[in-house]
């Protein structure tokens, strides 16, 4: 064997091997599919949001992901780690397992304010880094930012298992709970 042509086989096996590699590594970190649900409420500046607004819902109904797993785009990928429809603002439902708060608020085009403090409660208590945390399903998430008078009167508000299980029902979309 020459020295070009053995250059040559080792070219097409590193470029085989990288392709499977990048596969096994795209496929491995796009999530398993999943259907859950988990409520959030957030505060800024002591001020309760609403994101039951069309400009944060996902409108596409749901579907068999494991039938359109090999055709989602990177798109789908990451909205399935949460989103919002039906325009109900305090029930995030996710498709996708490895979803974070923050893929959910990307997923919403929310941005937390700069420069303002951030604390967060998962099913009354607190947690240090919400936005790199798991969502899990039938999870209460209340999250304040800013200005903060009347934290432990809004914990007492926070969205209920009965609430999510309530909504799981009504949905026209996406009914399955976990």
């Amino acid at each position: 064997m020459t020295k070009g042509t053995l250059i040559f086989v080792i070219g097409v096996v590193a470029v085989l091997i990288s392709g499977i590699g990048y596969y096994t590594y795209t496929k491995m970190n796009a999530g398993q599919p999943v259907h859950y649900h988990a409520g959030i409420q957030v505060y800024v500046d002591d001020k309760l949001q609403d994101f039951s607004s069309i400009k944060y819902m996902t409108i596409s109904p749901c579907t068999d992901h494991d039938a359109k797993k090999e055709q989602e785009s990177a798109k789908e990928l990451q909205n399935d780690k949460g989103h919002l429809h039906d325009n109900i603002g305090d029930v995030v439902h996710v498709h996708r397992s490895g979803g974070t708060w923050k893929d959910f608020f990307t997923n919403i085009h929310f941005t937390v304010p700069a420069g303002k403090p951030v604390f967060a409660f998962i099913n009354g208590n607190s947690v240090e880094d919400i936005m790199n945390t798991p969502i899990k399903g039938y999870d209460s998430v209340v999250i304040f930012i800013g200005t903060r008078n009347t934290m432990k009167a809004e914990l007492k508000k926070a969205v209920t298992i009965d609430h999510i299980k309530e909504i799981e029902k009504k949905s026209e979309l996406c009914a399955s709970g976990s």
